[in-house]
């Protein structure tokens, strides 16, 4: 469902350009990639002026601050979240550019806070939208102005993460989130991936052709954990329900057959060897 508190929005339209000043509340919105509730092929430009911003596509979370900005294509499913903001939006019917055929599926590109040339673009676009021009000439003029500024930062784009960068990313953030909560006995790869906010098989398929799937990551964890605390003095008179406890386990039977599989002692010979 979404969630979207009052907004104010004043938006203007310049030629083939809707720009639109936003003020939000709290939002939490999916789109579902139909160029944003337009008849006609449509990207839409996001500036950050105040506040934060998080974009979710493909997969991918991206959190703008101030000063930041991301160009989104209508045609890709987009999930937007925000404790609110103050943003400048530019839809382009991109067809009717010269910008059309520059476009390809990439879902998002981000421009972070120290690029110049989004924030730029976006305190001239709040000025005109807040003050357009009512005479022909000088409408014609702003046209022409919104199309320079627009199409500078479309075509200026940052190079795109790649595919292959983007999923070694994202599988980083899975295994550090397996590290941190491994002992959480109810730690699955379906509460990974509802935590992450995708699906079990997009999960899943982020580790194709790995090492380890995501049950090995969790094993593997719980494992290093548990030999960790048997070979540390300091855990020597904590019960083996205790340390099964401490490293995800449902039980000492559980400890005692992934330690005897990956080490062929008992944990109880562990640390026999230990205090020897």
């Amino acid at each position: 469902m979404a969630l979207i508190q009052a907004e104010r929005r004043r938006s203007a339209r310049f030629g083939s350009y809707i720009v639109s000043l936003v003020q939000t509340g709290q939002v939490h919105q999916r789109i579902a990639g139909d160029n944003f509730g337009h008849p006609w092929r449509a990207v839409r430009l996001i500036v950050v002026l105040d506040g934060e911003v998080s974009l979710k596509t493909a997969g991918t979370i991206e959190v703008l601050e101030p000063r930041a900005a991301a160009l989104a294509v209508g045609w890709r499913p987009l999930e937007v979240s925000s404790p609110g903001a103050l943003v400048v939006e530019v839809d382009v019917a991109v067809e009717r550019t010269a910008m059309r055929g520059t476009f390809d599926d990439t879902p998002l590109t981000v421009w972070g806070p120290d690029a110049v040339l989004p924030g730029a673009t976006a305190s001239a676009l709040r000025e005109l939208v807040c003050r357009p021009g009512v005479v022909p000439e000088v409408r014609a003029e702003t046209v022409r102005v919104v199309e320079q500024l627009v199409g500078a930062v479309a075509t200026c784009r940052p190079e795109t993460r790649s595919a292959v960068l983007l999923e070694q990313v994202e599988r980083s953030r899975v295994i550090q989130h397996i590290g941190v909560h491994h002992a959480a006995r109810d730690l699955t790869p379906a509460s990974i991936a509802a935590h992450f906010g995708v699906s079990t098989r997009t999960l899943h398929r982020l580790f194709e052709g790995e090492e380890r799937t995501v049950c090995g990551w969790i094993a593997h964890e719980r494992l290093r954990s548990a030999l960790a605390r048997l070979h540390d003095p300091r855990y020597a008179a904590v019960t083996l329900e205790d340390v099964a406890e401490l490293c995800g386990y449902g039980s000492s039977l559980a400890l005692r057959r992934a330690v005897q599989a990956a080490t062929g002692s008992t944990p109880s010979e562990l640390r026999s060897k230990l205090a020897n």
